[in-house]
């Protein structure tokens, strides 16, 4: 009997084409299997394989012009191949990445292909893709490899079979907003009862319909008279001094670095760069008050625009910083600024 065949999508990094200097590499077709695509198949006892492998820039399928000039190569492909299923990532919490697998996914899910991809609960594409698309749920970081891969091998097989899927909490993928009535052994009245009682013992139970929850954040009161404004500089952009002496992450960060400026006037070219390994810094390192607007400022304090700046800027890196630590990070900052009597910030990104 004839293999299932699987199409699988990877980025530049685990095509083996270089890292973020190759992230606007269009369309690659692999002669050979990498990244994920060389460990799903031991997953299948050969009642599947990966045919062909492709790849291609995190940039470049983010850019929806040049995303749109490689649809028709891609649907060459699948007419040459007819992949019983499509498989991409995972993408963890990479979040280019991520919408780039999701993206790809549902292109071909709309020819008509079973397709799946993974990645973590906070990665952006998540929220942009769910609704149509089976997303199977993975560790943050690649760090968790191990545990995602035999997930993602598992349901893509099911799919591949055109097996029955079972409810997200069976199957491991994220909630896809759909509901199905379905016969079971008890009633509602009973199922509820049951649940009831697990809640009131301390033990562990689901309810049948979660309910959404929205976080809620109080925005500050505006500053009526902006010649009181004692401002900060903040940037997730991962500006720092040369050598980056507090050893900040690139990625996935945990903390943040704060730089004295004061005396001085603009962010001087050679004396900062961006760590951050989530896009080109060259602009940024060319001219670091791209990140931190320190000339800028300082024209608004001398036209008596702002009263004055605090003394440092803060600095930390966005890419991959799950919800939890941005939090950490962000109260930990806001704590040191409202203590020396900081009311207002300037916050950029990359």
């Amino acid at each position: 009997m004839a293999k299932l065949k699987a199409l699988y999508y990877i980025n530049q990094f685990y095509a083996g084409i270089g890292g973020e200097d190759k992230a606007d590499v269009g369309l690659q077709i692999l002669k050979e299997k990498k990244g994920p695509a060389l460990g799903i198949e031991k997953f299948w006892n050969d009642e599947m394989e990966v045919v062909q492998v492709i790849a291609c820039g995190d940039n470049f399928v983010n850019n929806n012009k040049k995303y749109e000039s490689i649809l028709p190569e891609i649907d060459k492909i699948l007419e040459k191949i007819k992949p019983d299923i499509f498989i991409a990532g995972p993408a963890f919490n990479a979040g280019r990445y991520g919408v780039a697998c999701a993206k790809i996914t549902d292109y071909v899910r709309k020819k008509g292909i079973p397709s799946v991809t993974s990645m973590y609960y906070e990665n952006p594409a998540v929220k942009m893709y769910v609704k149509d698309n089976y997303i199977i749920q993975t560790p943050e970081t690649a760090a968790g490899m191990r545990k995602a891969l035999p997930k993602l091998a598992k349901f893509a097989l099911k799919l591949a079979k055109d097996e029955k899927i079972l409810a997200s909490r069976f199957e491991g993928y994220f909630p896809r907003g759909y509901r199905y009535n379905e016969y079971h052994e008890k009633t509602g009245a009973e199922r509820v009862v049951d649940i009831l009682l697990r809640k009131l013992n301390n033990k562990p139970y689901r309810t049948e319909v979660p309910l959404r929850g929205f976080e809620i954040v109080v925005p500050a009161k505006a500053i009526k008279d902006k010649k009181e404004i004692k401002a900060a500089l903040i940037t997730t952009g991962g500006l720092v001094p040369m050598g980056n002496p507090d050893k900040l992450k690139q990625a996935f960060s945990v903390t943040y670095g704060k730089y004295n400026i004061e005396g001085i006037d603009t962010v001087e070219k050679g004396k900062y760069e961006s760590i951050h390994g989530g896009y080109d810094t060259t602009i940024a390192d060319d001219n670091p008050n791209r990140l931190i607007p320190l000339d800028a400022a300082r024209q608004l304090e001398k036209e008596g625009i702002i009263k004055n700046l605090y003394s440092d800027f803060f600095s930390t890196c966005g890419i991959g910083t799950n919800v939890e630590n941005s939090k950490d990070i962000g109260y930990r900052m806001a704590v040191e600024l409202k203590e020396a009597g900081v009311n207002a910030a300037f916050l950029t990104s990359t």
